[in-house]
Order: structure tokens, then sequence, then C-alpha cells
């Protein structure tokens, strides 16, 4: 598979996309966090045959794909699971949710990141639980989880911490021993950890690896709850399937008191993507990888140049976090709305003065994207 199969451009507007019908189409839409690109044949062709069966009846996950999914896990990871451990969800961002009004209580305290991705803070508002927000530091081109300041924002009732890892939006991917430290603070103070790793399979830098926060040992398996899905890094999150894996039983039983009640069954052609997915969509996923690593040095490179903007490196995502503070302007997200370009706003994150941008599109389209930023940043400070 090589670049040809990602430069190819396909016409989405008027096709109820909610990242390309939102605005005018004079503007290049780099927001919402999904991808430019058809996703791998071997999905296409398994969608096509279960719509070509005809018969669209109330479906499960089949033995099939969880044995597909344990074989996944342990080849990928390194990570054995059970397929006991598994519940099968809608989306991630169900579970950010289930996991806030399951596993604390009306009187808990969450523990959430900063900046993230704003469901983080819908599902602890809409528990109408106690939270702070702990903050992702950036220190030497990297952002980073301060283990001392997360000790200074513990109350007696606090119970959850919930991690982005990969981090949504900095794409910081926490190592192995940065997750042991957090996981020694989690059984030193009696917490629950939530991850959220939808971006685990959109690593873009070698020497880099994803580990799952319940493989790493230290006792956290007991104590964590892993969000996962193939949403993301083979591009189908409008018919995507998710998973929690939970070895604990007593967490997993709080996780399932609403699922397949008020949280549906997730539909057949979601098992169905998934499953063609995880069978014969790798060598298509090498070339998406090599793809997004050359649109992200694209926009290292050029935001670099920018007058008023700067960005860390970002070694996973598809996704650039981007500080505009020294552009000077109250609305980032509104200046370059303007100038032709959509891109996420930095309030949706907590972080007034950023803006995020989705590179996951054909390189021709960013590197037009990226000349109106730049024409827009030298208009106004030169």
């Amino acid at each position: 598979m090589n670049d040809g199969w990602f430069d190819q451009a396909i016409d989405r507007k008027n096709t109820h996309s909610i990242r390309w019908d939102k605005y005018g189409p004079d503007v290049i839409p780099l927001w919402v966090a999904d991808m430019d690109f058809r996703p791998p044949p071997a999905v296409s062709q398994a969608l096509q045959a279960r719509l070509e069966h005809g018969i669209f009846g109330y479906s499960d996950a089949s033995a099939q794909l969880k044995v597909a999914l344990v074989d996944y896990m342990q080849k990928k990871y390194g990570w054995h699971i059970d397929s006991e451990w598994v519940t099968f969800l809608p989306g991630v961002v169900t579970g950010l949710h289930l996991a806030v009004r399951t596993l604390t209580e009306p009187t808990d305290h969450v523990l959430i990141p900063h900046p993230a991705y704003d469901h983080f803070k819908k599902a602890v508002q809409g528990a109408n639980r106690a939270f702070s927000t702990y903050d992702m530091k950036l220190q030497d081109g990297r952002y980073y989880l301060d283990l001392a300041q997360l000790e200074t924002l513990l109350l007696p009732n606090t119970r959850l911490l919930m991690l982005c890892n990969p981090h949504n939006p900095g794409g910081t991917v926490f190592s192995k021993k940065e997750l042991q430290d957090i996981a020694d603070f989690a059984k030193a103070h009696q917490l629950v950890i939530c991850a959220d790793e939808i971006h685990a399979d959109v690593i873009l830098d070698e020497g880099i690896d994803h580990t799952p926060i319940g493989s790493i040992g230290h006792g956290i398996e007991e104590r964590s709850v892993a969000l996962m899905s193939l949403n993301k890094a083979y591009n189908f999150p409008g018919i995507g399937l998710a998973w929690v894996i939970c070895q604990n039983p007593l967490l997993q039983k709080k996780l399932m008191h609403d699922v397949h009640t008020l949280i549906p069954h997730p539909h057949l052609f979601a098992y169905t993507a998934t499953q063609a997915a995880l069978r014969d969509g790798a060598d298509w996923h090498r070339a998406l990888l090599r793809y997004l690593k050359k649109n992200r040095d694209l926009v290292e490179q050029r935001i670099k140049k920018m007058p008023g903007l700067s960005m860390a490196h970002s070694p996973a995502t598809y996704l650039a976090w981007i500080d505009a503070t020294q552009l000077g302007v109250a609305d980032p997200h509104g200046f370059f709305l303007q100038h032709g370009v959509a891109l996420s706003p930095g309030q949706q994150f907590g972080a007034q003065h950023f803006i995020r941008l989705n590179f996951g599109t054909q390189y021709a389209l960013l590197d037009q994207a990226l000349l109106r930023m730049e024409r827009a940043c030298r208009e106004i400070l030169q």
C-alpha cells in the first residue's frame, strides 16, 4: 500500500459529515478527529458482504472477534488478557461516562487531566461529581504528568484518576516507568484508574511503544479500566466499536450495570468492521502511520516558521496541539476561521489560547491549510 491510497481526495461535503458540513465551502476543516481516508479495503469489503446478506437483526460479538482481540492484545502489546475481562461498548466516550457514574459515589472526588478531550470534564459534570484537574506540564518539548502536583490535589474522598494515553491533545505516550509510578501512586491512595487509550494504535515515532495501563503489573490490574478501540486507527468512528478491559470482576460488574439497558448494544456493522481490521488491516495501518508521520513532520516544520505559534513534538495521534498565545488574538479559533481554516478551539480542552489541528488528511490539502495559516500570522504580526 503506497501513499497514493491516502493522497486520493474524497469529496465529503454534503454527506452529513460533522467536520465537513459545519463551515462553508471555502473553509478547510481540520478540526473533528476523523480522517479523510477510506478505511482498509478489507473493512469495506466485509461491510459490503454484510450489507448484501440483507438481514440487519440484533447482533453480538462473535467468538472469532473475541479470539482475534485476545490475540491482538498479546501480539501488539505483550498483554495476555482473558476474553471474560472484555466488555464491548458503542464508543470510548460511553466508557468515560460509565466509569465516572458507576465506579464512584455521588460524594466522591475525581482527578482529570488538563488539557484534555472535553468528555473527561463532561463525564464528571454530567455525573455531578466533584473533581480537580491536574496539569499535563510541558518540559523539554514533551507533556508529562507531575505526580507531585497530583499529591496536592488529593482529598480524603478522591476515588478515581482518569488518564488519557496517548494524550489528546498533547500527543504524549506515557512510558512504562511513568505508568508504573502512576500505578504505585494509585495503589498508595486507593484510587481506581480509568485510561482512555483510543489512540494506542496511532504511534508515529519509532522506538516508542504504547503500554496499556492494565498490563504493567504492580497490582494495578485489580484497580484499572482500559478503554480501547480501533475507531481512530482504522478510521471508522461513525460505525465504531470500543471495549473495556477490566480484570477486577467487582469493577466490571459495576461498569456493566447500565450496559444493554441504558447503554445499547453496539450495532452489527461495528463488530464487522473491527473484526475485519484485526484480521486483514495490518498492511494498510502501517502505510497509514507512514503517511501520518509525513504529515506530522510537515505541520511541525511549518508551525515553527509561523510568527506567534509554537507546538511541542507530537509522537502519537494525528492531532497537533498549537500554542497561539504569542499571536495576540483573543480567539485563535475565530481568527483562523476568518482566514479559511477551521481548527478545534482550545476552550474545548480548557486552554483558551491554543488550537488543535487534525492532520489526518491529504498532504496537499494540509499544505494549503498551513499556507493560509502562515499568511494569517504574518498579516497580523508583520
